[in-house]
Parts: C-alpha cells; sequence; structure tokens
C-alpha cells in the first residue's frame, strides 16, 4: 500500500517534485540578461501577462512596480498614452481652436498618430471625475513628446514638435 504515494518523511526532499525557488532580482545587474525577452513580451502583451509569462518559463518573479521601473529606465514605457501627455494635447488643442476654431489638430505620439476619440474620452473621463476643468491646462509637461502634423499648400506631411 505504501508504494502507491510517496510522501517525504520530515527532513527529506523529493527530488522529482521539487520546484526550483522562483529567482527575484534584487540588483540592476540582475534584469538585463531578460532586458530582450521582456522587451518582446511587452510588445506584444499586457504587463501582467508577461509576468505571468516569466515566472512561469525562466522562474523570474518580480513585483509589478519593479517591472515599472525597469521598463522605463529601458524607455520602454511607451505603450499607453499618459495622462500629462493627453492634458498637453488637450491644451494645444485648445490654443489652435481659439486661434482658428475651424482648424483641426491631429497629433502624432511616438510615431503613431492619436485618435481624436481617445483624446476626447480621456478628457470626458477627466472632466467626469472632477480632475479637469477649462482652467486646469495651463501647467501641462510632455509638449515635446509628440509632433502634430501641420498642412500648408507647399508641404502635406510636414510635422512640427508641439
Amino acid at each position: 500500500m505504501s508504494g502507491y504515494y510517496h510522501m517525504p518523511l520530515e527532513g527529506q526532499h523529493d527530488q522529482h517534485h521539487a520546484e526550483p525557488a522562483a529567482f527575484r532580482p534584487s540588483r540592476a545587474e540582475d534584469w538585463e540578461p531578460y532586458r530582450d525577452i521582456i522587451a518582446h513580451l511587452y510588445n506584444t502583451m499586457k504587463l501582467k501577462d508577461v509576468m505571468t509569462e516569466m515566472q512561469m518559463i525562466y522562474n523570474f518573479k518580480a513585483t509589478e512596480k519593479q517591472y515599472k521601473t525597469q521598463l522605463k529606465k529601458w524607455n520602454l514605457d511607451t505603450k499607453y498614452i499618459k495622462a500629462s501627455e493627453y492634458m498637453a494635447m488637450l491644451q494645444i488643442m485648445r490654443e489652435r481652436e481659439a486661434q482658428d476654431p475651424s482648424k483641426q489638430t491631429r497629433f502624432i505620439l511616438r510615431g503613431r498618430p492619436v485618435d481624436p476619440k481617445d483624446i476626447a474620452r480621456f478628457e470626458k473621463r477627466h472632466q467626469k471625475k472632477g480632475t479637469l476643468k477649462d482652467g486646469d491646462l495651463s501647467d501641462c509637461q510632455g509638449r515635446q513628446s509628440f509632433t502634430c502634423p501641420e498642412r500648408s499648400a507647399t508641404n502635406r506631411n510636414h510635422y512640427r514638435t508641439c
């Protein structure tokens, strides 16, 4: 009967079923061997999925905050538009509307066009939450991080940094 189940006695370790302890990075150097893997996964997955994949396949376990800090150091935190960037776009849109209401403003952020619906949704959501009012846009950060297409009769593809 004892052959059916193998239960290690106290002090004994079952070498066949023991999982190696998860590697927990504590220094910046600990991340470097995994940089390319994490970068590749993060381009195609959400952060939570990257964390799960890294733990399951590479036995690499780090907190969400550690990942976010490292992604920022590697300049890979460019997947989503930050609130400060939306605020800067709203400020520029309002400035341009004041100058010429018929002019439409479009933005390109990190090489990708920003959908005007996304900007409108951000504005509506933050107005509803009470975190955005008409006068709140005067002190925006992040204006250098995107370009605005500037159409003229001579050059239809000219972009300027906003």
